[in-house]
């Protein structure tokens, strides 16, 4: 009997109320704004476009901007050109710094789509602090290929090319890679770099576009001596919780722009959003989306990507925005995370433009900039 009365009396001590202790209130999500848009550059007035921005802020407090035009009116063969300025100064006069190749050379057509990175680099016996990754093609072909080369000043006149691509087409045939629609595949390009080290070896991410679709890879390349370079296999990067510009699905992704915050662990990109419009320029995206992850996830091909930001024409007052780039310093470093800055390329659409030779759409890509505030 005893026994038993021990076991109610405690089962009736345990069944007491107990009090309810005051829990914190859960930090609130963060939101975020976009403010300080303004105009950076374009070709007004001219048959001339300039999009595909890439910035890189030095320790002086100068902003260099690389970003693709067309040296002659009307003529659209890219080139890569420069820029230069300090808050509230003038920029320079854009320069054409990197052109394509001789006829018939493996890059002797577009030579566009920059990202720049400090580091250690060799070649022929040369030492270099920059290296300028870009977009090329052969005029004979449709696809798209890598090439680098590189400069001792953000401020050359030209850079010193590597003779050959350092990421090639997915295929390994000659000539381009048909589709089953009728198409053809658009082959590699849109690289974005950034470095950890800040030396020789180089995180580089790229677009594929092949017979098995449209992603980003990326590579970790060493480029210390290019007389030994060595190229590699790329890493599928993660898409989890990219979504659609209708909010209805899960996105893909391409010609994306990234920067780092080491410290924080944190890996920040701007996108376009897809899929594109209908009306013309349906080759242009409407909106794109700034986002995070950590970095150490981008690293291992896991982990999910936030959305801090989806830039769209309401906001912008423009019909499309793409080709975006994010200010970095040299090795692709952002200082502050959660506040990007970001330089994007606006256009006008139908019917304002159409496909004729003076009143094409590539006429009124003039290159903007808007700042991401946290709230």
């Amino acid at each position: 009997m005893i026994k038993y009365c021990w076991v109610f009396v405690f089962l009736c001590a345990c069944s007491k109320s107990a009090p309810v202790p005051d829990l914190p209130e859960p930090p609130p999500v963060p939101t975020y704004q976009w403010v300080a848009q303004e105009r950076v550059f374009g070709f007004y007035n001219q048959y001339r476009y300039s999009y595909c921005p890439s910035v890189v802020k030095d320790g002086s407090g100068f902003t260099h901007m690389f970003f693709c035009g067309n040296p002659e009116q009307t003529i659209m063969v890219d080139n890569i050109f420069h820029v230069k300025w300090q808050e509230g100064q003038a920029l320079t006069e854009a320069k054409s710094v990197l052109q394509p190749g001789v006829l018939g050379s493996w890059d002797d057509h577009h030579t566009c789509d920059p990202s720049i990175v400090q580091g250690e680099f060799s070649m022929g016996g040369e030492r270099y602090t920059y290296a300028m990754f870009y977009l090329t093609n052969p005029y004979s072909a449709y696809y798209n290929e890598v090439g680098v080369a590189f400069s001792n000043s953000l401020d050359g006149d030209s850079w010193v090319k590597y003779p050959k691509q350092i990421v090639s087409k997915p295929w390994t045939y000659e000539g381009d890679e048909l589709l089953p629609n009728g198409g053809k595949s658009w082959g590699v390009g849109q690289p974005s770099a950034f470095t950890l080290d800040k030396k020789g070896k180089v995180i580089l991410t790229y677009t594929v576009g092949d017979i098995q679709g449209t992603r980003i890879e990326w590579a970790e390349l060493d480029l210390s001596d290019m007389d030994k370079f060595q190229r590699r296999n790329g890493n599928r990067m993660v898409q989890n919780g990219l979504v659609n510009i209708g909010y209805t699905g899960q996105d893909y992704t391409c010609n994306s722009d990234f920067a780092v915050d080491i410290e924080k662990n944190k890996i920040v990109m701007v996108r376009p959003v897809q899929p594109h419009p209908s009306t013309y320029p349906a080759f242009l995206n409407e909106s794109l989306e700034v986002n995070y992850m950590d970095l150490s996830d981008f690293m291992a091909g896991s982990g999910k990507w936030e959305v801090m930001l989806r830039i769209s024409p309401y906001m912008t007052g423009f019909a499309r925005n793409h080709n975006a780039g994010l200010e970095r310093n040299g090795f692709g470093e952002i200082s502050k995370w959660e506040e990007p800055t970001v330089y994007f390329t606006v256009s006008k659409a139908a019917p304002e433009v159409s496909a004729g030779t003076t009143t094409h759409a590539e006429w009124t890509y003039h290159i903007y900039r808007g700042k991401v505030v946290k709230q």
